[in-house]
């Protein structure tokens, strides 16, 4: 039976058509950029450059798919709160309606651990830990929604499962990497409160491989999240200087203690927003809690339900993105 992938020009969305078509599966693939969804194409993909907002197009597209994987989001730091309510939330709910009115079995989404951010350091997180009361950023209060509509869609006949991928790197990274790689090749590596908050990763072609042990699992793994990393935690700074060994950089160490740098992305914000709402402050409070707090998490759930075990290590996963 075939897949369709949300989100298919994406980092994960991508990686997760790969790896379906290696396997033989037929595969629709939803996305935004025609560029990429060309080259999905010619490696045997089928390309929808569909809004999901907008379900009605999207249904006799899901006549015979056996399963969504729903990897589409506004994932930024940056944007309107309705925006992200739209795409992150509407979308999901409408294409939930669509999936189950076609027939589809299984419902597998990509959520996020951004949820359990709460600007204070958090270690070995399970997934019933608790929540903060108020979401620190619109991303993290969207996918938290979104995900509770997937989960609560789940019944016999129609399975869904939700994943919470920590730091997605790798070929396709368009956002940790990347943002550090900009920052090291000005000359400076920025480390948040000297650069010892411990950090999870997953490399995308793990999260790929977990999206699909979820669809086969979903039986079983039916109407819960699960953890996704690399098992591995890393001081940001360990992480920082094996990325600018591996890239070929030398760049100076600049430590900012955690108040002045949420202080700083406070201010830039603001101005942001009075001045400049359309483009990304080069710093964001959302950035500054993600590499100054310490967040990781238990991944042994996923172990031992979805069968899931990481195999890309950091150096590894790290050499990917920089042949990429």
């Amino acid at each position: 039976m075939g897949a369709l992938v949300t989100g298919a020009t994406g980092c994960l969305g991508a990686a997760l058509v790969d790896l379906l078509l290696a396997q033989g599966v037929e595969v629709t693939a939803q996305g935004r950029d025609p560029v990429a969804g060309a080259a999905l194409e010619r490696k045997g993909a089928r390309f929808l450059p569909l809004d999901l907002r907008d379900p009605q197009p999207l249904l006799p597209h899901l006549r015979g798919v056996r399963t969504v994987y729903h990897c589409a989001a506004l994932s930024t730091a940056w944007g309107r709160a309705a925006d992200f309510q739209a795409i992150n939330v509407t979308a999901t709910q409408h294409l939930l309606g669509a999936a189950r009115l076609a027939g589809v079995g299984r419902f597998v989404f990509a959520s996020s651990p951004s949820i359990y951010a709460d600007g204070t350091d958090r270690l070995d997180l399970p997934e019933d830990a608790p929540l903060p009361a108020r979401f620190a950023t619109d991303y993290a209060r969207t996918k938290f929604q979104a995900e509770c509509a997937v989960l609560d869609a789940d019944a016999p006949g129609f399975r869904t499962v939700a994943l919470r991928p920590r730091a997605i790197y790798g070929k396709g990274d368009r956002a940790l990497m990347p943002r550090l790689e900009q920052a090291m090749r000005r000359g400076t590596l920025p480390l948040i409160g000297g650069g010892d908050s411990l950090i999870d990763v997953t490399h995308v072609s793990d999260a790929a491989r977990a999206m699909h042990l979820a669809a086969q699992a979903a039986e079983r793994a039916g109407g819960r999240a699960f953890n996704i990393t690399s098992g591995q935690a890393y001081r940001f700074r360990d992480l920082a200087r094996m990325a600018a060994r591996v890239l070929g950089l030398d760049p100076r160490e600049r430590r900012l203690p955690y108040g002045l740098a949420m202080a700083l992305a406070s201010g830039l914000e603001g101005f942001h927003r009075a001045f400049r709402p359309q483009a990304e402050p080069v710093l964001t409070r959302q950035a500054v809690a993600s590499l100054g707090r310490s967040l990781t998490l238990d991944i042994s759930a996923a172990r031992q339900v979805l069968g899931y075990a990481p195999r890309v290590s950091l150096e590894q996963g790290v050499q990917d993105y920089a042949r990429a």
